[in-house]
């Protein structure tokens, strides 16, 4: 990831990201390893502190652009939601 130039790629191959995706990236990067809940995204990416309008369904359309753009087509998968927690950027083992 060049955050200068807001690009990423992934074995060579330039991710084509909107700016918000980007963002969502760069944020899962800065917490590789570590499960980031919907409440952490929507603070720290959408900057909503109240949470007085629901981003889930947001949040998780944008999840899933992410994820088809960063794994599909790739052998290993690297986005992974942990089920009624959030998601975790790290590598399949």
């Amino acid at each position: 990831m060049d955050v200068l130039r807001h690009s990423a790629s992934r074995e060579g191959h330039e991710l084509m990201l909107t700016s918000r995706e980007f963002e969502l990236l760069e944020y899962l990067l800065r917490h590789q390893g570590r499960v980031v809940s919907r409440e952490m995204l929507a603070r720290d990416v959408w900057n909503e502190t109240g949470r007085f309008t629901p981003l889930d369904n947001v949040i998780d359309v944008h999840i899933a652009h992410l994820r088809q753009k960063l794994d599909e087509p790739f052998g290993k998968k690297l986005l992974h939601t942990v089920r009624g927690v959030g998601f975790v950027l790290r590598e399949e083992t």
